[in-house]
């Protein structure tokens, strides 16, 4: 598990042997396993606002109205199911941070630029902000290269949210691709969006475009904005980074270091490549670990020794927007378990999941019908929300080690409440499962309860239950208590059986 593994004094024994229900009578391919859990007590607490959520600027007006309506109070229970205790984080920013501008006085409107703000975004913002009582992480343009752009829009944000709701400043958006992506098209001599077929590409940088010259942007930057958190440099890259806690560091600020993680890659078109997106690969080590962090595990050390923190403040399941069949799926909410806890294991600070409207990557949709706001609750919520449940603000991870089975994802914490939770995970598409956990000393007398999160297979994209309960369409963010059922321990093991695709929580209290 690497150098950020918690550990707690504890043996937690886990075999998979036989049954679910009848299914194994009609399945040849059930396995057995054991997982060991153990270690000493040199953990921290999860933080707070760990599980976040990433926003495009676009986002704000679609799914707040701002002054002209009620809040979004859908989507503000949904938020709060994931940060039921402390403050969520909430990006605003990813591509669309530089496609956007707060119009300057003296300044034209830069070329690249697809979208203006202004006082009804300003205000969508601040009813966003206040109705999930978010710390906002804030993009600014960069691109354009015209600071006095930056400085209006952190005065705008200043304005309207204080530094109450300001967690972060972040300049720019994945900087190293300056040179390789359109800032704007040329089409028949006059500009057009980025993202237009035809037409001669316009690069806002030259190909020498690197740290170096970021780091100089940046200085120049960060000299006219208002002494607030900073953050970025919104890439994976190890000598950005550097770069910008070279900048930043001297300045005194408190900063955090952000990149951005997907699980598979859409541009990757090899089916037989570990990046291609499809259900299989999707759950995957590799997808839910080992092409997550991309080599940065330094800058996360790099981050605390300056007194800062590290997030991975956009993630997604598969890049550029998803792939339907694949990031919608039963699929996306094990990969997000699975994922979600490694990146607490490294001692990231926090993640933000990406959502758009409409996307195939996305968490939830909303509908607004006479003044009322439903949302549609898609697949990889219901992970996010299990892993919510499973590691509650202020719980510390219990280290795990054995397995023999790639299909087996075994997670243990230690919550403030003194519960033990374990969540396990059946990655395997066929095998299904029948598990005994054996509880740790001092937990587990009585009778424990299970949480399943269940689906007619790991590609459905409809059907997700957790705890027996599902989302309605128009669904106002409350889910229904949960049905569980409840084990009862043998000779100090509980028994959980696991169908193929699925998940569980179980939940040991101490001995009395």
């Amino acid at each position: 598990m690497g150098t950020g593994v918690r550990r707690f004094t504890a043996v937690l024994g886990v075999l998979l042997v036989s049954a679910w229900g009848g299914l194994l009578a009609a399945t040849a391919s059930a396995y057995q396993s054991s997982v060991l859990v153990s270690g000493g007590p040199n953990s921290r607490p999860l933080p707070q606002g760990f599980l976040g959520l990433a926003f495009e600027f676009g986002n704000v007006q679609d799914w707040e109205p701002g002054g002209s309506g009620p809040p979004n109070l859908a989507l503000a229970q949904l938020v709060h199911n994931l940060n039921p205790i402390g403050r969520p984080s909430i990006r605003i920013g990813g591509e669309s941070t530089d496609r956007s501008w707060w119009p300057t006085p003296g300044v034209p409107q830069p070329l690249g630029v697809t979208r203006t703000l202004g006082p009804a975004w300003g205000q969508a913002l601040k009813q966003l902000a206040i109705s999930t009582n978010a710390k906002m992480l804030l993009g600014l343009n960069l691109e354009a290269n015209r600071a006095e752009i930056d400085r209006t829009e952190a005065d705008h944000y200043l304005k309207l949210l204080g530094k109450r709701y300001i967690g972060a400043l972040e300049i720019g958006n994945e900087p190293d691709l300056y040179p390789k992506i359109p800032w704007y098209k040329l089409v028949n001599g006059k500009p057009a969006p980025w993202y237009v077929h035809g037409g001669v590409s316009v690069f806002s940088r030259k190909p020498s475009y690197g740290p170096v010259q970021f780091g100089q942007e940046l200085s120049r930057t960060i000299s006219l904005l208002p002494k607030l958190p900073e953050a970025g440099p919104e890439t994976g890259h190890p000598e950005w980074m550097q770069e910008f806690t070279d900048v930043v560091r001297p300045l005194g600020l408190p900063m955090t270091l952000t990149s951005h993680s997907y699980g598979l890659n859409q541009c990757v078109h090899d089916p037989a490549a570990p990046a291609y997106p499809s259900v299989p690969n999707l759950l995957t080590l590799f997808a839910s670990r080992w092409n997550m962090l991309n080599g940065d595990a330094p800058y996360v050390s790099l981050a605390h020794a300056d007194g800062g923190s590290y997030r991975v403040d956009e993630m997604g399941s598969v890049t550029c927007n998803g792939r339907a069949g694949v990031s919608d799926t039963m699929a996306s909410a094990l990969w997000a378990l699975d994922a979600l806890f490694y990146m607490d294991s490294q001692d990231v600070d926090g993640v933000n999941l990406h959502s758009e409207p409409g996307s195939t990557n996305g968490l939830f949709d909303f509908t607004h019908v006479k003044g009322i706001w439903g949302a549609t609750v898609h697949p990889l919520y219901y992970g996010a929300l299990m892993f919510a449940q499973a590691a509650p603000e202020g719980s510390r991870l219990l280290a795990v080690r054995g397995g023999g089975q790639p299909q087996l994802r075994a997670w243990s914490t230690l919550g403030a409440d003194h519960k033990v939770r374990v969540l396990l995970i059946n990655d395997s598409l066929q095998s299904a499962g029948h598990i005994v956990v054996h509880s740790p000393a001092g937990w587990g007398s009585e009778a424990a309860p299970i949480e399943r999160l269940l689906a007619p297979s790991a590609a459905a994209t409809t059907d997700i239950t957790l705890g027996g309960q599902s989302f309605a369409p128009g669904s106002n963010g409350l889910l229904a208590a949960p049905k569980l059922v409840t084990a009862s321990p043998q000779q100090g093991a509980y028994t959980v059986t696991m169908a193929p695709g699925t998940a569980a929580l179980l939940t040991l209290s101490p001995r009395r």
